[in-house]
């Protein structure tokens, strides 16, 4: 006989959640590392989409420099 429990708390993972300063970056240094790290893993297969990443990385730049440009 399987009794199944109902009155279980849940996770939230859905919640707000409040970073301070050096938590965010911890976050980025491990995103950061993770990177790195799937880079040279995968580096044959990446190499060859060098072009992507080019372009991925100047419509950013231009993104950011123009809102730092045009800033109200």
């Amino acid at each position: 006989m399987i009794i199944i429990n109902l009155n279980y708390k849940t996770m939230k993972i859905f919640r707000t959640w409040t970073f301070q300063w050096w938590e965010v970056s911890l976050i980025k240094i491990c995103l950061l590392s993770l990177g790195i790290i799937l880079g040279l893993y995968f580096y044959n297969y990446l190499v060859g989409l060098l072009w992507l990443w080019w372009i991925l990385f100047i419509a950013t730049a231009i993104y950011f420099i123009a809102r730092l440009i045009y800033e109200k």
